[in-house]
């Protein structure tokens, strides 16, 4: 499985960034692994260009059903990962990007003043937006490679317009430095950014690259549909959703956000009792 997931970051990073990495060779049955994976972090589209790319380059040895099934699914399937237009639209009604009130009050502020003050960066207040969703993201039990390699290339496009005085000073306000370095050690680590390329980046002695642990979903939780008809009747209380406790991974990263997030799972999870 490790070579599977090597060639899998290599061809993703390939796909996205045009990295030029050498591709190990496996047997029909790990591409078919990779393809897998692929699929249920919704990066599959990624990963045809990384192989596409790749054996541009021979840097690649691919078995011919993989290749056509490459090929099938170019054929049925012309949608692209073109990069997404995005901006901020400054709205009247208070903003909640945030599980804890606290943090919504500073971005609400912070947004406000922006907008109000002389040199107000739209681009910049688009990239923190996003920042925060690419967090909320990581945060949650979602697969969250896309949303990270979205965040990636969105940062490589429009960097050159951000300023980034204004974002870690607003970080720093948002208690997210810490959080939003590990995004960056993710970006470093294993799609080839430049630590210049990431001016919010802070360098300390404590990162240890090996340490770093990309977030890939390696198979599909399968849900339980069991039909509530066919439960006991005699049963007061059933149905309870279990909170997730998957964003505890990164609770040293971003405790406030992280402690919200999961009393309001309990919450939810309360108000889906069935009496």
């Amino acid at each position: 499985m490790q070579v599977v997931i090597r060639n899998f970051i290599k061809l993703l990073s390939a796909g996205a960034f045009h990295s030029n990495n050498e591709i190990e060779e496996m047997s029909e049955y790990k591409w078919n692994q990779l393809l897998y994976i692929a699929k249920i972090n919704n990066v599959d589209d990624f990963i045809t260009s990384g192989i596409i790319y790749s054996e541009k380059l021979s840097n690649a040895v691919i078995p011919s059903n993989i290749k056509e099934k490459i090929n099938n699914e170019i054929y049925n399937n012309e949608t692209t990962h073109a990069s997404q237009e995005y901006q901020y639209k400054p709205i009247n009604n208070s903003i909640k990007k945030f599980s804890n009130s606290y943090l919504n009050k500073k971005l609400n502020k912070i947004i406000f003043d922006e907008v109000h003050c002389i040199d107000t960066s739209v681009d910049t207040i688009t990239f923190l937006t996003k920042s925060i969703d690419n967090v909320n993201n990581l945060l949650s039990s979602k697969s969250y490679l896309r949303d990270l390699i979205m965040f990636g290339l969105y940062l490589r496009e429009y960097g050159n317009k951000i300023d980034f005085i204004k974002i870690e000073n607003w970080l720093s306000i948002l208690k997210m430095k810490k959080i939003m370095n590990l995004i960056a050690l993710y970006l470093i680590t294993y799609f080839n950014f430049d630590a210049e390329e990431i001016p919010f980046y802070t360098k300390s002695g404590k990162d240890k690259s090996p340490r770093i642990k990309l977030p890939i979903e390696t198979f599909q939780k399968i849900k339980d549909e069991t039909d509530d008809s066919t439960k006991e009747p005699n049963i007061i209380i059933y149905n309870i959703p279990k909170p997730s406790t998957s964003m505890f991974k990164y609770f040293s990263y971003y405790p406030i956000e992280t402690l919200s997030i999961y009393f309001t799972n309990i919450f939810k999870s309360l108000s889906n009792i069935e009496e």
